[in-house]
């Protein structure tokens, strides 16, 4: 037979356990709606405006790589520079 799903006394070898009241009730509260999302205030042409006024490059960045290069502060790690175009090419493949 199987037990029904609930409170039953448990044993252990030798002594019966008898459970305890020790319920707690909990009073329920009122589910309030969700709030709806706020809502952008420019719109997806305005954005594209903007960004498309920026370079798609941060030429600082590009002109301090191109510094520490030049100085011998970047570091070039041939094996980790091939792994890298071996993987491009392969995510390029998928993609076709």
């Amino acid at each position: 037979m199987i037990d029904p799903i609930g409170v039953t006394p448990g044993t252990v070898p030798g002594v019966r356990v008898e459970p305890q009241d020790t319920t707690k009730v909990v009073p329920l509260q009122a589910v309030r709606a969700p709030q709806p999302a706020a809502v952008a205030e420019t719109s997806a042409r305005e954005t594209a405006k903007a960004l498309g006024a920026k370079p798609p490059v941060d030429l600082e960045r590009v002109h301090q790589i191109k510094r520490a290069l030049q100085e011998g502060r970047y570091p070039l790690v041939p094996a980790k520079i091939a792994d890298r175009m071996i993987a491009a090419q392969l995510r390029w493949a998928e993609k076709k």
